[in-house]
């Protein structure tokens, strides 16, 4: 390797990372977290219906409570939001710097080795966790539905997708800079037309059908095109605001997108750029799904909720993704940190916040794609945990008479489950980060 390119490698090697990026990734996780863990109430709560509460029914309890019904019904727009996040990170990182290096001599090699060490990554997370999740049930204690079928082709779908996506990132960033050179505004009209009919598609998916797809059915696939929109979208926004912000190509070449005075931001930023501007488009966004989530419950149309949040096809999380997104990226600069989508292992923190509470998120937020495996490979053993952890105060919800009562058991019942799934996020990415992360830098998977 050249010396120029050498050095260039080691710059990019120590570049921090971004800490609003980082807070994103650990709210991400125990959003996740969140949302399996009240995923059972809301498909019960779907099925029972809106009735008055009734003793020997403990769902009853929040189907008869017009607020807890919200709340739960807000919770599952919460997964779809966590997997949009999930994706647009990587894209933020991944594409700009491949649309920039897609201009240089030895552009497929290289990515080619990086894809097969990205891909190799991710299977031998999937390979680890598998490994020991065999051992618990074959030694410590049987695990539901613990099976070739269930952990590979169900529960570790969504880890196939972002492998897909990820394999498929240096050919897609290829032709993207490719039409940014040659004309920008296409690209963003291809963008935007692409994001609508999408959504489109997912919005007749959702309002004509129910329950689940065939593997190969195209309805299926409607929620992977989903996320690798939001993989895409998020790296040309990243392109978008390296460009913005001047930041050289690798070639010096103004037609890859990117101007030619280095570190230095341009005078007066515009208002997409404006952390300010996405907080307020949040806020409003999620005041728009609250009142419709409020409307629906009031009115007892259970359906309607199902359908706006279906899958991961719903278009409020997605909003509300990039809203957040946003926020994180607009806040200081980002233009050159380096991150590869799945690599884990933390970097240095900048200077002016090397504070305990950052190296603890850091930390924490490195073990995302570990986190994801282990919650889909181990459900079979923290969800009836955590159902016997909240059990009681839903049933004593049901049984005590007054309202008051109940709202005090069904507000324990919420924190018991939140709590859990907190706990449950601080010991799957402690053990990640101590055990997995140092494995796969032993095997020169992971920097």
């Amino acid at each position: 390797m050249p010396r120029k390119e050498r050095t260039s490698a080691r710059i990019r090697s120590k570049s921090p990372r971004i800490f609003a990026v980082e807070m994103l990734r650990l709210l991400t996780i125990v959003g996740i977290a969140i949302f399996h863990t009240f995923l059972p109430a809301f498909e019960s709560v779907l099925g029972y219906g809106p009735w008055p509460t009734v003793p020997n029914v403990p769902i009853s309890a929040v189907t008869g409570t017009l607020w807890a019904v919200w709340l739960v019904m807000m919770i599952k727009f919460v997964g779809a939001w966590g997997n949009h996040i999930f994706f647009m990170i990587s894209g933020y990182f991944l594409i700009p710097r491949m649309m920039r290096d897609s201009f240089e001599t030895g552009y497929w090699r290289r990515q080619a080795g990086a894809t097969v060490r990205r891909v190799a990554q991710v299977l031998a997370t999937v390979a680890f966790y598998t490994l020991i999740m065999l051992a618990v049930d074959r030694f410590v204690a049987p695990v539901a539905s613990a099976g070739w079928k269930e952990w590979f082709l169900l529960g570790l779908e969504f880890i196939w997708i972002y492998t897909l996506v990820v394999a498929l990132a240096p050919a897609a960033a290829w032709l993207l800079a490719r039409i940014a050179r040659w004309n920008a505004t296409v690209l963003v009209a291809l963008a935007a037309v692409a994001m609508m009919l999408v959504y489109a598609l997912n919005a007749y998916v959702a309002f004509t059908s129910t329950g689940s797809f065939a593997l190969l059915d195209w309805r299926k696939w409607m929620g992977a095109l989903s996320y690798a929109v939001s993989f895409m979208l998020a790296g040309l926004v990243g392109h978008a605001i390296r460009r913005a912000r001047g930041v050289v190509a690798g070639d010096g070449r103004e037609g890859v997108g990117y101007g030619r005075e280095a570190g230095r931001e341009k005078s007066g930023r515009p208002l997409w750029m404006r952390a300010g501007v996405w907080a307020w488009t949040l806020a409003a966004v999620l005041a728009v799904l609250s009142a419709v989530v409020a409307w629906a419950v009031a009115k007892g149309d259970y359906p309607l909720m199902y359908r706006l949040s279906f899958k991961s096809t719903s278009a409020f999380s997605f909003v509300l993704a990039v809203c957040s997104l946003m926020i994180a990226v607009t806040r200081g600069r980002s233009d050159d940190v380096r991150d590869d989508g799945v690599r884990d292992a933390t970097t240095a923190l900048p200077a002016a916040a090397p504070s305990h509470f950052h190296n603890a998120v850091q930390a924490l937020a490195s073990g995302i794609l570990g986190f994801y495996v282990v919650q889909s490979l181990a459900g079979g053993l923290w969800k009836p945990l955590c159902e016997r952890a909240m059990a009681p105060a839903l049933a004593n919800a049901a049984l005590v008479g007054g309202q008051a009562a109940r709202f005090g058991w069904l507000i324990v019942w919420f924190a018991l489950g939140i709590a859990f799934s907190v706990a449950f996020v601080a010991v799957v990415c402690v053990c990640d980060r101590c055990i997995r992360q140092p494995l796969l830098r032993v095997l020169k998977l992971s920097r």
